[in-house]
C-alpha cells in the first residue's frame, strides 16, 4: 500500500507545528510566505515548515533552544524548548533549525516511518 505511518503523540504534534507557524506568522512581514511541506523518503517522513521572515542572528541561535530565552516582548521563551523537547521524546525522530539572518528561516522535523 500507499500509506505512510507515523507513529506520535497527535496534540503534542499538533503543538509543535502550531507553534513553528504561528513563530513563521511573527518573524515574516506582510507579503512574505510560510510553507509548510512534507517528503517521504524511505524510512522517514519529514516536514518542513518554512518562513520568509527577518531570520535568526548568530548570536540568537546560540541560545534560541534555551528555556525561557525569548526575543519577543510577549513571548515565553519556551516554544521552541518545548518543540525540540517533545519532537526528540519521539524515538527515532529529529528537529532542526536552520536561518540565515534577512532571508528565513526552516525549521525541519524529521518523523521515523513506522514499519505497518
Amino acid at each position: 500500500s500507499d500509506d505512510v505511518v507515523v507513529e506520535v503523540d497527535r496534540e503534542k504534534i499538533k503543538q509543535v507545528l502550531l507553534n513553528l507557524v504561528k513563530n513563521g506568522i511573527e518573524a515574516t512581514p506582510p507579503g512574505g510566505e510560510i510553507v509548510v511541506s512534507t517528503r517521504v523518503q524511505e524510512l522517514l517522513v519529514e516536514v518542513e515548515v518554512t518562513d520568509t521572515g527577518e531570520g535568526i542572528s548568530e548570536e540568537i541561535k546560540k541560545r534560541i533552544f534555551l528555556p525561557f530565552f525569548t526575543t519577543k516582548e510577549q513571548g515565553t521563551g519556551l516554544g521552541l524548548c518545548i518543540s525540540k523537547r517533545i519532537i526528540e521524546d519521539h524515538p527515532g525522530c529529529s528537529f532542526q533549525l536552520d536561518s540565515e539572518e534577512g532571508k528565513g528561516t526552516v525549521a525541519t522535523i524529521g518523523f521515523r516511518r513506522s514499519k505497518r
